[in-house]
């Protein structure tokens, strides 16, 4: 009996995948416990840190957080060839075992990635930072799940200025996979402009009280081959000028004639004007320009680009430093809070279930110090014990967590210090889930 042919769609095929599917649709079986004498501030603070095993706390949030979560920051390990702590106990035949740490990872990643999306606001976002080694996968594993219509960049980021670790080329950038849960209703990112744009807006005019600084701006660019109009402008002795060969203005003619009626335009005298007097082909003899005043700049804001030199390694290296925090392998506060800035408002819920560190508590509420929000922030972190040899242990730290909690503590009253007038959640609950499969 031949069947009717099902619909084909690409998707990545791994061993233990149905495993991972089967994971995510599972209920967690462990509790959730509250721990007052390890929080603080618990009778104020919306902030969460969950201690377990992200699988399982994934699964509990779906009860309690599901369409609430604004930005999904993780970090999850990069699958450089270090036994991975995540093991979800899928089943896989001795066949599978020669591809087992690359199957091993896609399916932590695949069911934990599938109980993300549920989690998300209807503009939400989730930002994963990735090295090359999985890029690939991870592209795959988030196209399926999220769409690729859905995917907003892969970003870019210098981690260092050289090294001299790799074989053909130095290595020295990692990603980060941006993906919305439905792009169409995710805003326009935009960044401050920078110092050196605000700079050029240097000149002034009799409306400075009510519009500020502007700079000028040609009416006409010569790289503009399409979207303006092409009009004769009248200048103020009475010629006419346009630009060559039929090119068009920025702004077209019920634009332009409305900025010189509110003061917009400068006409400047000039004998070396790319411009021509209509019908006769001669050079005119003005140039003509807008004036682009800095609020009107500043309102708009920025595009911002899909890599960046701005959020080095050792910036993180700095920041722990100043804490007194022993960890390796931190993102910079400084990256994460710009993500943070580019998704969510001032009362958004941030979600890291791969939490290391606390980067992602710590900027949260570095942006909230800034600009005065309320963002609340959700940890989780699996308690990994930390080695007898490492400078954590012997700073007495015995596992990630106690390593996530101080460095909130401390960062949290860094904080109150640098912005005494600032009002923000500085505290955490700590909820233990108990019993997890890995025995911490």
């Amino acid at each position: 009996m031949i069947h009717a042919p099902q619909p084909e769609r690409f998707e990545l095929v791994f061993p233990g995948k149905q495993a991972a599917r089967e994971a995510a649709a599972t209920p967690s079986p462990l509790p959730m416990v509250y721990c007052p004498e390890e929080s603080l501030f618990p009778d104020v603070t919306q902030n969460l840190y969950i201690e377990g095993d992200n699988l399982e706390a994934l699964r509990h949030l779906q009860q309690t957080h599901a369409g609430r979560i604004k930005a999904v920051c993780i970090d999850p390990p990069y699958n450089t060839g270090a036994e991975l702590l995540y093991r979800d106990n899928f089943r896989r035949s001795h066949a599978d075992l020669a591809s087992r740490a690359h199957a091993d990872w896609c399916s932590m990643m695949y069911s934990r990635l599938l109980l993300t999306k549920p989690l998300l606001t209807e503009d939400g976002a989730v930002f994963i930072c990735i090295g090359e080694q999985e890029l690939h996968t991870l592209m795959c594993l988030c196209d399926e799940i999220f769409g690729p219509d859905n995917r907003i960049t892969l970003f870019s980021r210098v981690t260092k200025r050289s090294s001299n670790n790799g074989g053909h080329f130095s290595p020295c950038v990692d990603y980060i996979l941006m993906y919305a849960k439905d792009i169409t209703k995710l805003p326009a990112y935009s960044i401050d402009l920078p110092a050196e744009i605000v700079s050029r807006y240097k000149k002034t005019d009799e409306y400075l009280s009510e519009r500020g600084p502007y700079q000028e701006v040609s009416l006409y660019m010569s790289a503009l081959k399409h979207g303006g109009s092409h009009y004769p402008i009248e200048c103020p002795d009475g010629t006419f000028a346009c630009p060559p060969n039929g090119m068009p203005w920025r702004w077209n003619e019920a634009t332009f004639k409305k900025g010189l009626a509110e003061g917009r335009i400068v006409f400047k005298a000039s004998r070396r004007s790319p411009l021509i007097q209509p019908g006769t082909g001669k050079r005119a003899g003005w140039n003509i320009y807008t004036k682009m005043y800095l609020h009107e700049r500043t309102s708009e804001g920025l595009q911002p680009k899909n890599f960046s030199e701005a959020f080095q390694n050792t910036l993180a290296t700095y920041e722990l430093r100043r804490l007194g925090i022993p960890f390796d392998f931190a993102k910079p506060v400084s990256l994460i809070a710009y993500l943070l800035r580019l998704q969510t408002t001032r009362e958004d819920i941030v979600l890291d279930y791969f939490s290391g560190s606390a980067t992602t508590a710590h900027a949260v509420m570095q942006c909230n110090a800034e600009d005065g929000g309320q963002r609340c922030f959700i940890m989780v972190q699996i308690p990994e014990r930390t080695a007898p040899s490492s400078k954590a242990a012997k700073a007495g730290f015995t596992d990630i967590c106690e390593i996530g909690k101080e460095r909130i503590r401390r960062a949290g009253k860094q904080l109150r210090e640098q912005y005494p007038e600032a009002e923000f959640d500085a505290g955490f609950r700590v909820m233990k889930l108990g019993g997890d499969r890995n025995g911490m």
